[in-house]
């Protein structure tokens, strides 16, 4: 199933590619080509983390309907952070912190969050353990002390 899907997206691009092409009689210049398709590979990745986190922390969505910042932090950061885990693993397209930092400033309810480079990189390196030893579950509760750490802070100096 997985390679039918990646399959019939991969045939889309290509079509994409040359439909393009064929609009504006010339190749797409191929520096912009590989920047495009990194980016549709660091966006798959990342959105595969997100599934991975709610295959195995059920709750995430209810923490997120219910309007919590907490939600959101546990999300989006686990999210870069596995996106950073598995990209390296498999060689692939990797955003760097102050990338990730940056993104987090644009959802309105993380942006008020002191997040910076230094505990995201300490964050990663802590949980690199858990995720080495396939242990998600432990993951998650370390990236959701830190976010209610993040949160505080920000409560109580606003």
């Amino acid at each position: 199933m997985v390679k039918d899907v990646i399959g019939r997206v991969v045939e889309n691009i290509v079509k994409a590619y040359e439909s393009f092409k064929e609009i504006t009689g010339s190749p797409i210049p191929e520096d912009v080509l590989r920047r495009v398709i990194d980016e549709v590979e660091h966006i798959a990745i990342h959105e595969l983390a997100h599934g991975a986190i709610r295959a195995v922390y059920h709750e995430i969505d209810d923490i997120e309907e219910r309007g919590h910042i907490l939600g959101e932090c546990i999300d989006e950061i686990l999210g870069r952070l596995l996106e950073t885990y598995v990209s390296a693993k498999i060689s692939a397209h990797v955003h760097s912190f102050e990338e990730h930092v940056y993104e987090l400033k644009n959802y309105t309810s993380l942006s008020k969050l002191d997040i910076k480079v230094e505990d995201l990189e300490e964050l990663y390196r802590q949980v690199t353990k858990s995720l080495g030893r396939k242990e998600l579950r432990n993951t998650i509760d370390i990236v959701a002390k830190k976010c209610e750490e993040w949160i505080k802070q920000t409560t109580s100096n606003p």
